[in-house]
C-alpha cells in the first residue's frame, strides 16, 4: 500500500473561510481529519457553513485560512485537477448537473473531456449502469427522466470518473420518500464498496447509517462523534438549530411523561425494549 493510500482522505488543518476580506466568516477554525472509506454525515441549520465545508474539500473554495488536505494534496497546489478527479460532488437539483443528450451521452461527458479510449469508456459506462440498474435508460433522453432517475444518472456520471470521494449535498432534498431512500441505498453500496462518502442533509433521518455526524453551529463544528455519542447529547443537535431524529424525541417525550429510559436508545428495537422493561418494573 502507498503512502497516499495510508493517508486520511481529507484533513482540514485550522480552516477558516469568508469570501471577501473584511465580510462575515462562513467557516471558522475547522480541526477534522477523515478516514479513506469513512461514512460523514454533515448536519446543522441553515447558513451553518456545510456547503461551505464541502466546497472546500474539492477546491471550488479555497481556504481563507488553513489549509486543507486532499490524500495528502493540497487544495492550493497545482494539483487541484487531479484533485478534482478524486472528489464527486452530487448537488441538490439534477438539472444542473445534466450536460448530455440521452443517458450514456451524459454519463459518458467527463471521460470525452479527457479522451478515454472509446473501448475504456463502453467498459466503464456499462460497469456503473449495472451497479445503479439503468441499464433499461441508457439510450433515454435525460429530459424524460423523474426527479430520482435524474439524480441516479449524475452519480453515474461522477462514478464512471473513478472517484475515491463522493460528495452528496443535500442530493435528496429535492426527491420523493421512494426515490430519497433509492438515493441513501446507493450511499450505502457506494460505502460497501470502500469511498469516502461526504453526506450533508437536512433530514436527521439520514444519519443514521453514517460512521460519523459532524454537526456545524453558525461556522464552527460542535461536534464530531458517532450516532449513540450525538443521541445522547441531542441538545448539540437543538443548539444548532437541528431538529433531532424522530426516535430521539420521541424518548425525550416518554420522559417528561415519566417513564424511565436509558440515556440514548439508538434503535426502535432497543427503544421497545426498554419501555417494556420500565413497565414490568413498575
Amino acid at each position: 500500500m502507498t503512502a497516499a493510500a495510508k493517508s486520511p482522505s481529507v484533513v482540514f488543518e485550522n480552516v477558516s473561510f469568508r469570501f471577501s476580506e473584511h465580510g462575515e466568516w462562513i467557516v471558522k477554525d475547522i480541526n477534522i481529519s477523515i478516514a479513506p472509506g469513512e461514512w460523514i454525515s454533515i448536519v446543522g441549520g441553515n447558513g451553518s457553513g456545510k456547503s461551505t465545508f464541502v466546497k472546500l474539500v474539492n477546491g471550488l473554495l479555497k481556504p481563507s485560512l488553513g489549509k486543507v488536505l486532499v490524500f495528502g494534496e493540497s487544495t492550493d497546489s497545482a494539483n487541484i485537477r487531479n484533485i478534482r478527479q478524486l472528489v464527486g460532488m452530487v448537488f441538490q437539483n439534477p438539472d444542473e448537473q445534466t450536460v448530455g443528450v440521452t443517458v450514456e451521452e451524459d454519463i459518458a461527458f467527463g471521460l470525452q473531456n479527457l479522451m478515454f479510449p472509446r473501448d475504456e469508456m463502453i467498459s466503464r459506462i456499462d460497469r456503473i449502469l449495472k451497479l445503479l440498474q439503468l441499464e433499461e435508460l441508457r439510450y433515454r433522453p435525460v429530459r424524460t427522466l423523474s426527479g430520482g432517475q435524474k439524480q441516479l444518472v449524475a452519480i453515474a456520471g461522477i462514478l464512471v470518473m473513478h472517484p475515491r470521494i463522493i460528495i452528496f449535498d443535500e442530493a435528496s432534498s429535492m426527491l420523493d420518500p421512494q426515490n430519497a431512500g433509492k438515493l441513501l441505498g446507493v450511499m450505502s453500496e457506494l460505502h460497501r464498496m470502500g469511498l469516502t462518502v461526504i453526506q450533508v442533509t437536512h433530514d436527521p433521518e439520514d444519519i443514521w447509517k453514517a460512521d460519523r455526524i459532524l454537526v456545524l453551529n453558525h461556522g464552527r463544528l460542535a461536534f464530531a462523534g458517532d450516532v449513540p455519542s450525538l443521541m445522547k447529547q441531542s441538545d448539540i443537535l437543538e443548539e444548532a438549530q437541528t431538529l433531532p431524529p424522530f426516535l430521539v424525541r420521541l424518548q425525550k417525550a416518554l420522559r417528561t411523561k415519566g417513564m424511565e429510559l436509558p440515556a440514548c436508545c439508538g434503535s426502535e428495537k432497543e427503544l421497545a425494549k426498554s419501555i417494556w422493561e420500565s413497565n414490568s418494573a413498575m
